[in-house]
């Protein structure tokens, strides 16, 4: 059972704020323990003992809350689970009616490399795209 001292507010105490993480309080402690521990306080061991007793009361206020808070939030994540463990297996939405496939597009007729690119040496690709035919287009293009 926690002793209880004449402080009242444990944060003010430890010197930290409620919104703080508890690894933050926790850090406070340790740092007003080895302040206020009696082998290593400069003052009269009594009030070193008292100190400490007091700063100890307040960690200990703090960790059965913090543990509290912990316990609750793990039952409310184990009641989660459970309820999503309960709804049916796989996907509950509505299956997508299936898109219609889609139409092939009309051949679009490639313009005479003479009309798209007007070079000294068009003549010599509109005669490699004879030699080579039109599927090799592109290819002729590239060196345009």
């Amino acid at each position: 059972m926690p002793r209880r001292t004449e402080q009242t507010c444990p944060y003010t105490l430890l010197g930290v704020s409620p919104k703080d993480e508890f690894s933050t309080i926790r850090a406070a402690w340790r740092r007003l323990v080895k302040t206020y521990h009696p082998d290593v306080w400069y003052g009269s061991p009594q009030e070193a003992t008292r100190r400490l007793m007091a700063v100890n009361d307040a960690y200990d206020r703090l960790s059965v809350l913090h543990r509290r808070v912990q316990s609750a939030l793990n039952a409310q994540d184990k009641a989660e689970t459970a309820k999503r463990a309960a709804r049916p297996a796989g996907n509950t939405r509505p299956t997508p009616s299936p898109r219609p496939a889609p139409q092939p597009a009309e051949p679009v007729s490639q313009p005479s490399v003479r009309n798209a690119r007007p070079s000294p040496f068009a003549g010599q690709f509109d005669d490699a795209r004879r030699i080579f035919g039109e599927q090799q287009v592109g290819a002729v293009q590239a060196f345009a």
